[in-house]
C-alpha cells in the first residue's frame, strides 16, 4: 500500500501519541565454547539463515574422533566374533553328524555306550559355547548402539556452534567479540526488522471496545520538505496484539482523557514503506 497524504483537521480520529520500534530478535548460540568467527558487526545486514559465529569446534570434534575409534575396534572385534561363532557352528555340526552315527552303532552294539556319551557331553559344551558368544555378539552391538547414540549427540552439538541468523534484519548490538567465551542462552547479537516496524499505543476502558486484531490504523508521521513547509503523512499499520491487563499511562503517552486513568496497551505493526519509520521516531496514532 502506498504512503497517503492526507489532512489531519478530522481530530475525533487522534488517539494518541507513541514511539516507533523494531521488532527485536535475540540472536543466541545453544553451544557453550569460545567465539572462534564473527561474520556481523553493528549496522550491517544479516538474510534468514546466514551463518554468524562459530562456537570452537575443537573439543567436539575430538571426541567424535575418540568415538570413531571406538566404533572402529568394537567393529574389528564383532568380525572377529562372528568367524569364531561360524567356526563353533560348524564344529557342533560335525559333533552332531558323529553322535547319531555313534548312537546307530551303540544300538547295533558295534561300541559302547561310553564312547555316545562322550560325544553328547562334547555336543552340548559345543553349543553351549555358541550361545555364548552370540550372547558376547549382542553385547557388542548394544555398545555400537550406545555410541552411536552419543555419536549423534555431539553432531547435533557440533552443528549449533555455527550460528545462523533465523530472520533477515539488521544487526542493532552486538554483545560478544572474537576470543570471548558465549554461555549457553545468552545473546551474541541483537537483530531488529526493519521491513516491518512495530508500536505501542494506549487507550482508555471506553474507548477499547472500538479496536480488534487485525484492524487498520493509521501512524501520522511529519517529514520536512524544502521551502521550510512540514508534510504529513499517514501510514496503515494492522493491529495484532491488545493487552488483557489494564495499567496506568505512562508519562510519555498522551491522550484526551486523564493520565490518572487505567489505560489498555494496544501493538500495531507497520510496512515501512521507503525506510520512513526509524526506531525511537515520535508518531501519532489515528483511527
Amino acid at each position: 500500500m502506498s504512503t497517503i497524504h492526507c489532512d489531519t483537521t478530522n481530530s475525533k480520529d487522534y488517539i494518541g501519541s507513541a514511539v516507533i520500534e523494531a521488532q527485536t530478535f535475540q540472536i543466541a548460540t545453544t553451544a557453550q565454547g569460545t567465539i572462534v568467527a564473527l561474520y556481523k558487526e553493528e549496522g550491517q545486514r544479516v538474510g534468514t539463515d546466514e551463518l554468524v559465529a562459530i562456537i570452537d569446534t575443537i573439543p567436539l570434534v575430538l571426541k567424535l574422533n575418540e568415538l570413531s575409534a571406538a566404533l572402529a575396534e568394537l567393529g574389528s572385534t564383532i568380525t572377529s566374533k562372528k568367524v569364531e561363532i561360524s567356526s563353533q557352528e560348524s564344529d557342533v555340526k560335525g559333533v552332531d553328524r558323529e553322535y547319531k552315527r555313534i548312537s546307530n552303532l551303540v544300538q547295533q552294539g558295534s561300541l559302547p555306550s561310553q564312547q555316545k556319551d562322550n560325544l553328547g557331553t562334547q555336543f552340548e559344551s559345543s553349543k553351549l559355547r555358541v550361545q555364548a558368544n552370540r550372547s558376547t555378539l549382542s553385547g557388542l552391538q548394544a555398545k555400537i548402539n550406545t555410541i552411536n547414540a552419543q555419536r549423534a549427540t555431539l553432531l547435533d552439538q557440533l552443528s549449533r556452534c555455527y550460528v545462523h541468523s533465523p530472520v533477515s534484519g539488521t544487526v542493532l548490538t552486538k554483545y560478544k567479540n572474537l576470543g570471548e567465551v558465549a554461555p549457553v542462552g545468552n545473546p551474541i547479537f541483537e537483530l531488529g526488522k526493519y521491513d516491518t516496524m512495530q508500536t505501542d499505543f494506549y487507550v482508555t476502558q471506553p474507548m477499547l471496545s472500538l479496536f480488534k486484531l487485525g484492524q487498520t490504523v493509521r501512524v501520522r508521521l511529519d517529514s520536512e520538505i524544502p521551502g521550510g513547509k512540514d508534510k504529513q503523512y499517514f501510514l496503515p499499520a494492522t493491529i495484532t496484539w491488545i493487552s488483557d491487563d489494564a495499567e496506568f499511562s505512562p508519562k510519555n503517552i498522551q491522550t484526551r482523557e486523564s493520565r490518572n486513568e487505567l489505560v489498555f496497551k494496544i501493538r500495531a505493526l507497520a510496512a515501512n514503506q521507503n525506510s520512513m519509520l526509524k526506531r525511537g521516531l515520535p508518531v501519532e496514532i489515528w483511527r
